[in-house]
């Protein structure tokens, strides 16, 4: 039995310090590990753990030969003529290269979970630039944390563990120094870890954008701060607010969910970051910097390799294997109807999606690469079983502060299961040959 340090997949944090015990076969001891962690380790021999390809044969999932489930679904690719691939945030970047491939080579669309999370706050700094920082430079010098919309003590457990309460290697000094700010409108367990210091502000629903606005008013123009507060957070608690927000010096907004949830104003993430513009063109001795709270672990990498191949972080569409402009997105194509068929990886969108678009994705064929069971798995056409990326395979992949990450391989996948590169390419090149 062996005790090594690998990194986990198990969030967008990707911590690097977990101790596997293992005998090649199996993991016998997870150390370091938060429960999603451990979550993810224990997938390997987990009950819903899916390890053979299944096609829906008179409505019913049936366990097939995997020729035949990809024979199956190169039938339905090759008749299909506006093929819909979604997700990608769960698996290495070789395979969303491969999954561009792909999209291209059927004339295809292809979109990450991204784009309804961190995408939006990339296309808003498209126009507005962007401040970001990496976890070693916040633990090292930051002194104020704002999780705005960001429940991290649950979404990413670890994450204030090594921000917030680590000393850095630049101060003398950790948590002491440090202040936590919290702005949701809902009472999350991250409230749960401030201190004396920390101000805890539960905003009202929807009002985000009025308390940036504000904000961005007093950091131009002094005393324009009502009496009667905003947003229902109060005038005191506005000036502690701004003080810390412009006296900072090395200051970090955690943007969650919450901030970017669908009924929110695009213009909330626009004018946020114009606020953080604005605070570090004031800023005598620091400044504010912004980091993207995406949770699946490799979100950020989706669109580093979008953005690379095609100059475009998400939403690619292809017409006569070359990209074509478009304002569409996952969301408007399920919306409209406008494809004949769906190739989704590692993600459940007939869970994660709102119920009008979970039936109509349901209308066309679905097949689904996958390793574990979900309402998806359940209700796809064709399920493809693949190796668990940072356990059973490696590769590339990017954590949350978009740094590049080399996940390693710790045991071999179940006989017959491939990685999703491989599937993936075992389509693609299906489908050339055609």
């Amino acid at each position: 039995m062996v005790s090594k340090r690998f990194t986990c997949s198990g969030c967008s944090l990707l911590c690097d310090d977990i101790i596997i015990r293992s005998d090649g076969l199996y993991i016998d001891e997870t150390l370091g590990a938060c429960l999603k962690g451990k979550e993810r380790f224990d997938q390997v021999t987990a009950k819903n753990r899916i390890v053979s390809p299944q096609i829906k044969k008179n409505g019913k999932l049936v366990k097939v030969p995997l020729t035949e489930a990809l024979d199956k679904a190169i039938d339905i690719i090759k008749n299909s003529k506006k093929p819909l691939l979604y997700g990608f945030s769960t698996v290495n970047c070789e395979a969303q290269l491969k999954g561009i491939e792909l999209a291209k080579a059927i004339n295809g669309f292809i979109d990450s979970n991204s784009v309804i999370c961190q995408g939006k706050v990339l296309n808003s700094s498209k126009k507005t630039g962007i401040t970001m920082i990496t976890i070693s430079e916040i633990i090292n010098k930051a002194d104020l944390l704002i999780l705005w919309g960001a429940n991290a003590a649950e979404s990413i457990p670890r994450l204030l563990n090594k921000v917030l309460f680590s000393r850095g290697k630049f101060r003398m000094t950790g948590r002491e120094i440090k202040t936590l700010i919290v702005i949701d409108p809902v009472k999350t367990a991250s409230f749960g870890v401030m201190g004396v210091r920390d101000v805890a502000l539960q905003i009202e629903t929807g009002k985000d954008i009025d308390l940036i606005r504000i904000l961005k008013e007093e950091c131009c123009k002094a005393n324009s701060i009502p009496d009667t507060g905003v947003a229902g957070i109060d005038k005191d608690d506005l000036k502690r607010l701004l003080l810390h927000l412009t006296g900072a010096e090395n200051g970090v907004i955690f943007v969650g969910q919450g901030l970017l949830r669908p009924q929110s104003n695009e213009d909330v993430v626009k004018e946020l970051l114009e606020l953080v513009q604005l605070i570090n063109v004031k800023q005598q001795k620091g400044r504010m910097s912004i980091m993207m709270l995406g949770g699946h672990y490799n979100m950020a990498g989706f669109d580093h390799v979008a953005l690379s191949t095609y100059g475009k972080n998400h939403s690619l569409e292809f017409s006569n294997n070359q990209l074509v402009e478009t304002s569409e997105t996952i969301v408007s194509k399920i919306e409209k109807e406008d494809f004949d068929c769906s190739i989704i990886v590692g993600t459940d969108p007939i869970s994660h999606f709102p119920s009008k678009l979970s039936k109509k994705l349901l209308k066309r064929p679905i097949i689904l690469i996958d390793n574990k069971a979900s309402a998806t798995s359940y209700t796809a056409d064709i399920t493809l079983p693949s190796a668990i990326t940072g356990i059973e395979c490696g590769g590339l992949v990017y954590r949350i502060d978009h740094v590049p990450i080399e996940l390693k391989k710790i045991l071999n996948p179940p006989s017959g299961v491939y990685n999703d590169e491989e599937i993936l390419n075992k389509l693609l090149e299906a489908l050339i040959k055609v």
